[in-house]
């Protein structure tokens, strides 16, 4: 009987595929094992590559979109920030920087379009006194707007007197404390810039004058959408 038993072939299929997939099971593991960082690595340089650049499938635009609830994307010199609820994900909060720009991205866009239209939110958060938040576009400060944490709206402006550039800034809901620092009310505002002839590739950064430390006045950018078109009415 036993030695019928060990020369008997009824089960050795089951027997053989069992260590087969145990081996398969093995290999795989080994696999995932060495190549698991190399992975996760090309993910985040994928999710880096896609994060803000949402390209409209429209014929007469191409959009970018940064709403930093993930980070700063391809901002350079961003940091970022999500502790206040009511503001969310921001770019930013930045002090002063003695005028200069702190903060940049540059865009490509598409050819065969004339113009380009930027939008975005701006924060002035707490006790400003009545400094200047200043826009670049290709290095270049187009435009200026100061604050006061105890006046509304605008205290004073500039633009710059290049005909490519039309700037307007409206407010966004009333001055009031948003978040920050309880001892101060805040401003927020909706910027949009309309730029002629942008050119192949355009860079859009942020720079102020603020002179006090980051915890006593700052100010933060939101929701930034640049957009290459033909009709900057359309967008």
């Amino acid at each position: 009987m036993l030695k019928k038993f060990i020369f008997s072939e009824s089960g050795a299929v089951t027997t053989d595929y069992v260590v087969l997939s145990a081996g398969v099971v093995g290999v795989g593991i080994a696999v995932l094992n060495s190549t698991s960082t190399g992975i996760e690595n090309l993910a985040s340089d994928i999710d880096a590559t896609l994060r803000g650049n949402i390209v409209n499938s429209s014929f007469a635009r191409q959009s970018y979109f940064d709403d930093f609830e993930n980070g700063a994307g391809f901002w350079f010199g961003g940091v970022t920030d999500a502790s206040e609820a009511a503001y969310g994900g921001l770019l930013g909060p930045y002090g002063g920087s003695s005028g200069a720009e702190i903060v940049t991205r540059t865009y490509d866009l598409m050819s065969g379009y004339d113009a380009a239209v930027i939008e975005f939110d701006l924060h002035a958060i707490d006790s400003w006194d009545n400094e200047e938040f200043i826009m670049f576009v290709d290095g270049n400060p187009i435009s200026s707007h100061s604050f006061a944490w105890q006046s509304d709206g605008v205290t004073d402006s500039w633009t710059t007197s290049d005909g490519n550039y039309n700037i307007s800034i409206e407010p966004a809901g009333d001055r009031g404390h948003i978040g920050y620092s309880s001892d101060w009310v805040d401003q927020s505002f909706t910027v949009r810039v309309e730029v002629t002839d942008p050119g192949p590739s355009m860079s859009v950064g942020f720079g102020s004058t603020l002179n006090q430390g980051v915890a006593d006045e700052s100010w933060a950018v939101d929701n930034v959408a640049v957009t290459s078109t033909n009709d900057p009415s359309d967008v």
